[in-house]
């Protein structure tokens, strides 16, 4: 009886160290693998999005509310303030590809506008068709294709933590060898289109290329600088209620590149058809 209750005790004593000491019973593959799977298993979501972007050498911050159909891809956006700020949607297959933009603002009417155009990019590190998580998980991906052998080298678990209320595992994605290389345009290439291919931010490409004015001002055969690789150093918040990447904060080798942070978030919710459509009654259209 008392070979038993001594074992009781260290028992305790050891799942209660584990408690104190933040570690994870998962291992950080363990824990990647299912974060991807989760995201794969998504097929809508609402939440509002708190978003630092760095813009010409300074951090900006914005927010939004996003409801999101992944697969037929619609999405919808406000910034969560009445009557302030932009309202887009995007439904495909629907008004000819174009984004339907409500600017509450100059020129207060509604616009149409090319979603990979510079004028709807504008002081925006991504496109419409990144929101969400799917191209998040391409990303993580890359990178692990990218560590071959070596994922204990470069991804790492750190600790569990509480977030924004949320019980979260925090992984480390940290890859030194991170640098520019040259890279040679092909024929119909354009940086949207590179930095997709290379699983890269052709925001970033812009900005490293002082020729390159646009994202489509580059032709065959010209010479520019890509990243090799997303971000040299990646800082997740992996809820552990969803398993997905709720706070994402992404680093390059000026320092911090961008920070996204999911609130409020429901995965799968119900969504309705009309709830895509600019007549909505909640919207301003």
């Amino acid at each position: 009886m008392k070979r038993n209750n001594l074992f009781g005790i260290v028992l305790i004593l050891l799942i209660s160290a584990t408690s104190v000491l933040g570690q994870s019973t998962m291992s950080c593959k363990q824990i990647v693998d299912k974060m991807l799977y989760k995201i794969d298993q998504g097929k809508s979501f609402r939440y509002d999005l708190i978003q630092k972007e760095r813009q010409s050498g300074k951090m900006t911050e914005a927010s939004q509310s996003v409801k999101l159909n992944v697969s037929p891809y619609k999405l919808y956006i406000n910034n969560r303030k009445p009557n302030e700020g932009a309202e887009v949607l995007w439904v495909a297959g629907k008004n000819n590809g174009k984004c339907l933009v409500n600017p509450n603002a100059f020129p207060y009417f509604n616009v149409n506008l090319d979603p990979m155009g510079s004028l709807l990019r504008r002081d925006q590190h991504h496109t419409v068709f990144e929101s969400g998580f799917t191209f998040f998980a391409k990303i993580i991906r890359d990178a692990i294709v990218k560590a071959k052998t070596d994922f204990d080298k470069y991804f790492k678990y750190e600790s569990d933590i509480e977030w924004n209320g949320r019980k979260c595992y925090k992984l480390v994605i940290t890859y030194d060898e991170w640098r520019y290389v040259p890279y040679t345009v092909l024929n119909g290439e354009d940086l949207n289109a590179i930095g997709k291919k290379q699983m890269v931010s052709e925001y970033m490409i812009l900005h490293a290329n002082e020729a390159v004015d646009d994202y489509d001002d580059v032709k065959a055969g010209q010479e520019i600088q890509i990243p090799i690789l997303y971000a040299k150093r990646t800082i997740l918040y992996v809820d552990k209620q969803y398993f997905l990447p709720i706070r994402q904060e992404m680093y390059d080798d000026k320092g911090l590149f961008e920070i996204y942070e999911f609130h409020n978030l429901k995965v799968n919710p119900t969504i309705l058809e009309e709830e895509f459509s600019e007549d909505y009654k909640d919207y301003n259209f």
